[in-house]
């Protein structure tokens, strides 16, 4: 068997990625890092650690199990988080399968840092997380909002059972609790803050989505004809479940520009992310109460 390093094999492997035509976005957005992700999940590599020997020699027991999955991914079109039953997001570490969205909303990439400065962080109490899915983002909540309580709710009671699981694998029994129900359906208080990564998917993107997020389930992602079935639901009920200065921070994805253009008077407020688009607003209950009363 031919000898390879970490970067040898990961070469190998972005390039039968790339050939094999899969598409990516549940943890990596490219052939090269999912083909490392790949690497060293094989090898028990900690992910948290950046410190990786690209000359390290894989052994054999390694590449077999490294091929295993290589070839797996390539025949299942499965994302990779799904292969594992693994992924990272607000840089800590969620079980998923497929009664589950992959974790990867660009809210991650506010939570750590309390959405500062777009609200006071220390006066957030009580969040609800709305379609919390795996349960990623009310656990990432409770992580970096040090004493607030946190609730999150989702229709889908499969769902509900990953995000079960990954309460129980952070410990957060005391300060997470779940609801199943629809939009507010169950939820009977108010609260400082509501976060929420709805589905918005339009009918015609998801006629043109991946076999990747095919395996994901369709109830998390599609929104209508114009992706914002859910939002508009949405809008013109949270005023009534948050505080006075209370605050909506959503995900708008794909629907952000379609969500403007049916509200053009609202003063939107769109944070910027990595990939410097227009996914995310934040909007007080002050605002919503103005424009969607």
């Amino acid at each position: 068997m031919t000898i390879f390093t970490i970067e040898q094999k990961a070469n190998l492997i972005s390039g039968l990625f790339e050939q094999a035509g899969l598409s990516y976005g549940h943890g990596v957005d490219n052939a090269w890092d999912e083909a490392v992700w790949v690497i060293l999940k094989s090898i028990g590599f900690p992910m948290e650690n950046n410190e990786i020997d690209w000359e390290q020699v894989l052994d054999v027991e390694q590449i077999n199990q490294i091929d295993v999955l290589v070839e797996k991914r390539i025949r299942t079109r499965l994302p990779f988080a799904y292969i594992v039953n693994e992924t990272w997001f607000a840089g800590l570490k969620f079980y998923v399968d497929q009664r589950a969205l992959v974790p990867r909303s660009f809210l991650g990439e506010w939570i750590p840092d309390g959405f500062e400065p777009w609200i006071d962080s220390t006066s957030i109490h009580s969040i609800l997380d709305l379609c919390t899915g795996s349960g990623c983002i009310a656990i990432a909540c409770a992580t970096y909002f040090e004493g607030a309580s946190v609730i999150g709710s989702d229709i889908s009671k499969e769902a509900l059972v990953v995000a079960e699981t990954n309460i129980r694998n952070h410990s957060l029994e005391h300060r997470v609790t779940l609801n199943c129900g629809d939009l507010f359906e169950g939820i009977d208080k108010k609260f400082d803050l509501i976060v929420c990564n709805p589905p918005y998917v339009s009918d015609e993107r998801m006629r043109n989505l991946t076999k990747e997020y095919l395996h994901e389930p369709d109830l998390a992602l599609r929104s209508g004809a114009d992706g914002l079935d859910f939002i508009q639901r949405l809008m013109m009920k949270v005023g009534g479940c948050l505080n006075d200065n209370g605050v909506l921070i959503l995900e708008a994805g794909s629907a952000s520009f379609a969500l403007e253009k049916a509200y053009p008077l609202v003063p939107f407020t769109w944070l910027s992310t990595a990939h410097d688009e227009m996914v995310v607003l934040v909007i007080s209950a002050e605002e919503i109460s103005q424009y969607f009363s």
